[in-house]
C-alpha cells in the first residue's frame, strides 16, 4: 500500500494546548469528550512557551508496523497506519520504536491509537476543523515542504532538550 499522500501539518508557535483538537478526535472516533481518547497527544513546554500537537507522521518505512509481534499496526488506504484492535495485545512496542513517539494508548483497553486523518468522513480531520487559531493544524499535500517543516520542527525541539 501507497504511503499517506496528505499530512497534518502542526505549527507549535500558534498552538495555545487548548484541546480542542484532543476533544474533536475523541469524539470523532469514541462519542466522548475525553482528551484521553485522542489520537494526538500535545507536549506542553511551559519553560519555553511551546505547545506542540504530536500526530502519527504514517512514515514510509513504518519502523511501529515491523516491531509489531502480533501484527497489528497497518497501512489502511489513505495511507494512514493504524491500529488493528482484534489483534492488537498493548504490549507498546510501536509506541517505544516510533520517531516521534506518536501511538496514543486507549486507557480503557491498552491498546494504541494513531491518527487515520478521519479516513470514514468527507469534511476530512476533525482536529484541523475544530483547532480555533488559523494554522496550528492544516492539512496538505505530502511533499518536501511538509518534510522540511518537520526537520525545523525537529530542530527546536533539540534545542529545548539540549
Amino acid at each position: 500500500m501507497e504511503p499517506r499522500r496528505e499530512q497534518l501539518r502542526i505549527d507549535p508557535e500558534k498552538c495555545t494546548a487548548c484541546n480542542r483538537c484532543t476533544i474533536a478526535c475523541a469524539m470523532k472516533h469514541y462519542g466522548r469528550v475525553n482528551p484521553n481518547l485522542s489520537r494526538i497527544k500535545i507536549l506542553e513546554f511551559h519553560n519555553q512557551g511551546l505547545n506542540v500537537p504530536v500526530i502519527c507522521m504514517a512514515c514510509e518505512n513504518a519502523p511501529c508496523i515491523n516491531v509489531c509481534p502480533v501484527n497489528a499496526r497497518i497501512r489502511i488506504s489513505n495511507g494512514s497506519v493504524v491500529t488493528n484492535t482484534d489483534v492488537c495485545i498493548g504490549c507498546k512496542a510501536c509506541t517505544y520504536i516510533c520517531p516521534v513517539g506518536s501511538p496514543a494508548q486507549n486507557p480503557y483497553t491498552g491498546q494504541t491509537m494513531t491518527c487515520d486523518m478521519c479516513e470514514d468522513d468527507e469534511t476530512g480531520p476533525w482536529c484541523v476543523t475544530a483547532c480555533q487559531y488559523e494554522g496550528a493544524l492544516k492539512v496538505y499535500e505530502k511533499d518536501s515542504l511538509i518534510i522540511e517543516t518537520a526537520r525545523k520542527q525537529a530542530g527546536r525541539l533539540r534545542r529545548i532538550y539540549a
